[in-house]
């Protein structure tokens, strides 16, 4: 499983407008569902993913993400195994 950490660098108005685009992108993350659990955080200075799929998938998909190829937020992907 993977926690992927997106950091805002834009307005907020900016990530508002690339939202929708951000969860039906069709090489993201959302729409080849690898996520299990996603949220913005509190106070809104980004957001939290967690996905599962192999690295490689994953990490493309961030690549790939509206938010990420706008320079609107950054994203740190660190991998993790549950143990419960």
């Amino acid at each position: 499983m993977f926690l992927i950490m997106l950091t805002y660098q834009a307005p907020l108005e900016t990530i508002d407008q690339l939202k929708e685009e951000h969860y039906t992108h069709p090489d993201g993350l959302f729409a080849k569902g690898l996520v299990r659990m996603a949220g913005r955080l509190e106070p809104r200075t980004g957001g939290l993913i967690i996905a599962e799929g192999d690295r490689a998938e994953v990490a493309a998909a961030v690549a790939n993400d509206p938010f990420v190829t706008s320079g609107a937020a950054t994203a740190r992907i660190t991998e993790f195994h549950r143990t419960r």
